[in-house]
Protein backbone atom coordinates (compact mmCIF):
# COMPACT_ATOMS: atom_id res chain seq x y z
CA UNK A 1 0.00 0.00 0.00
CA UNK A 2 2.49 2.15 1.03
CA UNK A 3 4.82 1.41 -2.23
CA UNK A 4 1.49 2.70 -4.41
CA UNK A 5 1.17 5.70 -2.76
CA UNK A 6 4.94 6.29 -3.53
CA UNK A 7 4.33 5.67 -6.95
CA UNK A 8 1.28 7.64 -7.17
CA UNK A 9 3.22 10.73 -5.69
CA UNK A 10 5.92 10.50 -7.83
CA UNK A 11 3.90 10.20 -11.48
CA UNK A 12 1.59 13.19 -9.85
CA UNK A 13 4.55 15.69 -9.54
CA UNK A 14 5.93 14.46 -12.94
CA UNK A 15 2.94 15.77 -14.22
CA UNK A 16 2.90 19.25 -12.63
CA UNK A 17 6.98 19.65 -13.91
CA UNK A 18 8.02 22.31 -16.51
CA UNK A 19 8.49 21.22 -20.08
CA UNK A 20 11.58 22.77 -20.67
CA UNK A 21 14.66 20.22 -19.71
CA UNK A 22 17.83 19.50 -20.31
CA UNK A 23 18.63 15.95 -20.62
CA UNK A 24 22.05 14.39 -19.82
CA UNK A 25 23.62 11.04 -20.11
CA UNK A 26 26.68 9.56 -18.00
CA UNK A 27 28.48 6.62 -16.98
CA UNK A 28 28.77 5.08 -13.04
CA UNK A 29 31.00 2.48 -11.66
CA UNK A 30 31.67 1.67 -8.22
CA UNK A 31 31.58 -0.79 -5.24
CA UNK A 32 28.95 -1.54 -3.13
CA UNK A 33 28.89 -3.14 0.68
CA UNK A 34 25.72 -5.49 0.67
CA UNK A 35 23.62 -8.04 3.26
CA UNK A 36 20.54 -9.18 4.06
CA UNK A 37 17.64 -7.74 6.81
CA UNK A 38 15.29 -10.63 8.15
CA UNK A 39 12.27 -10.06 9.17
CA UNK A 40 11.62 -13.69 10.26
CA UNK A 41 11.89 -14.39 14.13
CA UNK A 42 10.79 -17.87 14.18
CA UNK A 43 13.70 -19.27 12.30
CA UNK A 44 16.25 -16.14 12.06
CA UNK A 45 19.03 -15.85 10.21
CA UNK A 46 22.81 -13.16 11.13
CA UNK A 47 23.35 -11.42 8.33
CA UNK A 48 25.40 -8.95 9.84
CA UNK A 49 28.67 -9.75 7.49
CA UNK A 50 28.43 -7.33 4.64
CA UNK A 51 30.10 -8.61 1.28
CA UNK A 52 32.27 -6.14 -1.01
CA UNK A 53 30.33 -5.90 -4.89
CA UNK A 54 30.53 -3.62 -7.46
CA UNK A 55 27.83 -2.04 -10.13
CA UNK A 56 28.29 0.22 -13.45
CA UNK A 57 25.74 1.45 -15.57
CA UNK A 58 24.09 4.14 -17.59
CA UNK A 59 22.29 7.31 -16.29
CA UNK A 60 20.25 9.56 -17.81
CA UNK A 61 19.13 12.62 -16.07
CA UNK A 62 16.23 15.12 -16.59
CA UNK A 63 16.58 18.59 -15.60
CA UNK A 64 13.52 20.57 -15.98
CA UNK A 65 13.22 24.19 -15.22
CA UNK A 66 12.82 24.58 -11.25
CA UNK A 67 15.67 22.25 -10.67
CA UNK A 68 13.51 19.97 -10.35
CA UNK A 69 15.00 16.52 -11.60
CA UNK A 70 13.64 12.77 -13.08
CA UNK A 71 16.86 10.64 -12.65
CA UNK A 72 17.07 6.95 -14.17
CA UNK A 73 19.97 4.61 -15.83
CA UNK A 74 20.38 0.67 -16.17
CA UNK A 75 23.29 -1.21 -14.31
CA UNK A 76 24.82 -4.29 -13.51
CA UNK A 77 24.77 -5.05 -9.84
CA UNK A 78 26.80 -7.51 -7.63
CA UNK A 79 25.05 -8.16 -4.45
CA UNK A 80 24.70 -10.78 -1.49
CA UNK A 81 25.61 -11.40 1.69
CA UNK A 82 27.15 -14.05 4.56
CA UNK A 83 24.06 -15.71 6.21
CA UNK A 84 24.38 -18.17 9.29
CA UNK A 85 20.89 -20.22 9.12
CA UNK A 86 19.53 -22.39 11.98
CA UNK A 87 18.15 -25.75 11.42
CA UNK A 88 16.82 -27.12 8.72
CA UNK A 89 14.95 -30.11 7.67
CA UNK A 90 16.29 -32.39 4.70
CA UNK A 91 14.67 -35.07 3.23
CA UNK A 92 17.42 -37.07 0.80
CA UNK A 93 16.87 -40.82 -0.75
CA UNK A 94 14.33 -41.19 1.89
CA UNK A 95 16.18 -40.49 4.89
CA UNK A 96 14.96 -37.54 7.02
CA UNK A 97 17.83 -35.39 8.68
CA UNK A 98 18.53 -32.07 10.52
CA UNK A 99 21.40 -29.84 9.31
CA UNK A 100 22.44 -26.73 10.03
CA UNK A 101 24.41 -24.08 7.94
CA UNK A 102 27.03 -22.12 9.88
CA UNK A 103 28.11 -20.26 6.87
CA UNK A 104 25.90 -19.33 3.79
CA UNK A 105 27.73 -17.25 0.92
CA UNK A 106 25.44 -15.65 -1.85
CA UNK A 107 26.46 -13.82 -4.51
CA UNK A 108 24.08 -12.62 -7.07
CA UNK A 109 24.09 -10.58 -10.35
CA UNK A 110 21.22 -8.04 -11.32
CA UNK A 111 20.34 -5.98 -13.92
CA UNK A 112 18.60 -2.56 -12.10
CA UNK A 113 16.48 0.08 -13.43
CA UNK A 114 16.46 3.20 -10.74
CA UNK A 115 13.55 5.84 -10.60
CA UNK A 116 14.03 8.53 -8.78
CA UNK A 117 13.10 12.13 -8.12
CA UNK A 118 15.83 14.38 -7.04
CA UNK A 119 16.37 18.20 -6.70
CA UNK A 120 19.68 20.26 -8.18
CA UNK A 121 21.14 22.60 -5.47
CA UNK A 122 23.32 24.55 -7.27
CA UNK A 123 26.21 25.38 -4.90
CA UNK A 124 29.04 27.33 -7.51
CA UNK A 125 29.80 27.11 -10.99
CA UNK A 126 32.07 24.10 -10.23
CA UNK A 127 29.61 22.21 -7.38
CA UNK A 128 26.16 20.75 -7.80
CA UNK A 129 24.24 18.55 -4.82
CA UNK A 130 21.55 16.61 -5.89
CA UNK A 131 19.52 14.61 -2.66
CA UNK A 132 17.33 12.07 -4.41
CA UNK A 133 14.72 9.41 -3.51
CA UNK A 134 12.90 6.84 -5.43
CA UNK A 135 12.16 2.93 -6.37
CA UNK A 136 14.14 0.84 -7.97
CA UNK A 137 13.49 -2.66 -10.13
CA UNK A 138 15.92 -5.42 -10.71
CA UNK A 139 15.86 -8.89 -12.14
CA UNK A 140 18.26 -11.88 -11.04
CA UNK A 141 19.59 -13.42 -14.27
CA UNK A 142 22.47 -15.16 -13.45
CA UNK A 143 24.00 -16.35 -9.55
CA UNK A 144 27.81 -17.28 -9.06
CA UNK A 145 28.54 -20.42 -7.46
CA UNK A 146 28.87 -19.44 -3.67
CA UNK A 147 30.14 -21.45 -1.12
CA UNK A 148 28.28 -23.23 1.82
CA UNK A 149 28.97 -24.61 5.26
CA UNK A 150 26.54 -27.60 6.03
CA UNK A 151 27.36 -29.46 9.68
CA UNK A 152 24.81 -32.74 9.85
CA UNK A 153 25.67 -35.94 11.82
CA UNK A 154 28.30 -34.05 13.49
CA UNK A 155 30.57 -33.47 10.38
CA UNK A 156 31.27 -29.92 8.68
CA UNK A 157 30.59 -30.19 5.37
CA UNK A 158 31.99 -27.52 2.49
CA UNK A 159 30.13 -27.38 -0.51
CA UNK A 160 29.25 -25.63 -3.26
CA UNK A 161 26.11 -23.99 -4.52
CA UNK A 162 23.71 -21.44 -6.76
CA UNK A 163 21.54 -19.04 -5.06
CA UNK A 164 18.73 -19.09 -7.25
CA UNK A 165 18.36 -22.51 -7.72
CA UNK A 166 18.64 -23.30 -3.84
CA UNK A 167 20.58 -25.81 -2.35
CA UNK A 168 18.63 -29.98 -1.80
CA UNK A 169 16.77 -31.80 -3.25
CA UNK A 170 13.74 -31.09 -5.23
CA UNK A 171 11.04 -32.22 -3.50
CA UNK A 172 11.87 -30.52 -0.23
CA UNK A 173 14.82 -28.27 -0.38
CA UNK A 174 17.16 -27.40 2.40
CA UNK A 175 17.27 -23.92 1.34
CA UNK A 176 14.58 -22.63 -1.23
CA UNK A 177 16.45 -20.58 -4.03
CA UNK A 178 16.39 -17.03 -4.04
CA UNK A 179 13.57 -14.67 -6.37
CA UNK A 180 15.13 -13.45 -9.42
CA UNK A 181 13.00 -10.20 -8.95
CA UNK A 182 14.23 -7.43 -6.31
CA UNK A 183 12.21 -4.36 -5.85
CA UNK A 184 13.08 -1.56 -3.51
CA UNK A 185 13.28 1.93 -2.17
CA UNK A 186 16.10 4.40 -2.89
CA UNK A 187 17.40 7.44 -1.77
CA UNK A 188 21.08 9.01 -2.02
CA UNK A 189 23.01 11.81 -2.91
CA UNK A 190 24.93 13.14 -5.83
CA UNK A 191 27.42 15.70 -6.10
CA UNK A 192 28.51 17.08 -9.88
CA UNK A 193 32.02 18.55 -10.07
CA UNK A 194 32.92 20.80 -12.81
CA UNK A 195 29.93 20.34 -14.58
CA UNK A 196 31.02 16.67 -16.01
CA UNK A 197 32.48 14.70 -13.05
CA UNK A 198 29.95 12.68 -10.64
CA UNK A 199 30.25 11.09 -7.07
CA UNK A 200 27.04 9.45 -6.22
CA UNK A 201 26.14 7.72 -2.60
CA UNK A 202 23.11 5.77 -2.76
CA UNK A 203 21.51 3.11 -0.18
CA UNK A 204 18.73 0.26 -1.72
CA UNK A 205 16.36 -1.10 0.76
CA UNK A 206 14.42 -4.27 -1.02
CA UNK A 207 10.41 -4.42 -0.49
CA UNK A 208 9.73 -7.97 -1.48
CA UNK A 209 11.73 -10.67 -0.53
CA UNK A 210 14.82 -11.87 -1.68
CA UNK A 211 13.86 -15.39 0.19
CA UNK A 212 11.09 -16.55 1.45
CA UNK A 213 12.04 -18.77 3.78
CA UNK A 214 13.82 -16.50 5.88
CA UNK A 215 12.19 -13.17 5.03
CA UNK A 216 15.44 -11.89 3.62
CA UNK A 217 15.65 -8.42 2.11
CA UNK A 218 18.27 -6.84 0.10
CA UNK A 219 20.46 -3.93 2.31
CA UNK A 220 23.00 -2.76 -0.06
CA UNK A 221 25.48 0.60 0.52
CA UNK A 222 26.51 1.96 -3.06
CA UNK A 223 29.64 4.27 -3.57
CA UNK A 224 30.08 5.33 -7.72
CA UNK A 225 31.97 7.46 -9.37
CA UNK A 226 30.84 8.54 -13.32
CA UNK A 227 30.86 11.32 -15.99
CA UNK A 228 28.01 12.70 -17.83
CA UNK A 229 27.66 15.21 -20.97
CA UNK A 230 24.70 17.17 -22.22
CA UNK A 231 22.69 15.08 -24.87
CA UNK A 232 19.55 17.19 -25.57
CA UNK A 233 17.74 20.53 -24.18
CA UNK A 234 14.38 21.09 -25.01
CA UNK A 235 13.49 25.02 -25.53
CA UNK A 236 11.35 26.71 -23.53
CA UNK A 237 7.99 27.58 -24.42
CA UNK A 238 8.93 31.04 -23.91
CA UNK A 239 11.72 30.93 -25.57
CA UNK A 240 11.70 33.79 -28.22
CA UNK A 241 13.18 31.03 -31.03
CA UNK A 242 9.66 28.79 -30.59
CA UNK A 243 7.83 31.69 -31.56
CA UNK A 244 8.65 33.35 -34.62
Amino acid sequence: METNKLILACLITLCSLPVAAQVKLGIEAGANLSNYITDSHSNPSDSKNMKVGFQAGLTVDYEFQNHLMLMSGLFFVRKGGNLKLGENYYGKDGINAYYRYPDVEVKMNYLQIPVKLGYNFHINDKLSLIPNVGLYAAYGFNAGESDLQMVGDGKLIHAGWKPLDGYGNTSDQAIRGFNHWDVGATAGIKAVIGKHYTISFDYNIGLNKAQSTYGLRNSTFQLSVGYRCLLYTSPSPRDPKTSR
